[in-house]
């Protein structure tokens, strides 16, 4: 517990040192949220059946053309969690077999989104997205810039009905929403 207090901490220093309002060198919005996908993963299980084997990589998938440039492919290159490596897969499907783990989906393909959830029920997969009501459309989580920094919203009923168990770490960082 201690060693995850202390990572946590880490990259939590991390993330303020990145998102200081007076850092010399802008900092794209894409390449923070590309940081806070990888974080999500870190604090985030999912149940077996989200994987086909052992080996399965955790997908990261991009719903729509990607805002985040090379960004999202540096911050997990080379990293894996609990054994497993990070990959990522733009311009994915929606639905039931998407095969991913993680999916953002790009304010854009929002209204899509909004008529896709229900075949994204009970498949494990945790939604991301940027764009307001994005939670209320059945996301579980929202990121939005506010007074030039990245914040995050977490809709806890659309998790459980994942299946995700979300961290009480993340969960202690974020806005919780009920809808």
């Amino acid at each position: 517990m201690a060693i995850l207090n202390r990572r946590l901490r880490k990259t939590l220093a991390l993330l303020v040192i990145v998102l200081a309002p007076a850092a010399a060198q802008a900092v794209n919005e894409y390449q923070v949220k590309a940081a806070f996908l990888y974080n999500f993963a870190r604090y985030v299980e999912w149940p077996a059946q989200a994987f086909n084997s052992a080996n399965d990589p955790i997908v990261i998938c991009v719903a729509g053309q990607s805002p985040f440039g090379a960004w999202l492919e540096e911050a997990v290159s080379g990293k894996s969690l609990a054994g497993r490596r990070l990959v990522v897969r733009e311009n994915s499907a929606f639905g039931p077999k998407c095969n991913c783990q993680i999916l953002f989906v790009t304010a854009a393909e929002r209204k899509r989104f909004h008529s896709a959830v229900g075949e994204l029920r009970d498949s494990a997969v945790l939604t991301v997205g940027d764009s307001p009501g994005f939670t209320k459309d059945g996301g579980v989580i929202n990121l939005r810039v506010e007074d030039g920094k990245v914040r995050f919203e977490i809709n806890v009923e659309a998790a459980e009905q994942e299946h995700l168990r979300i961290s009480s770490k993340l969960l202690s960082l974020a806005e919780i929403v009920k809808h």
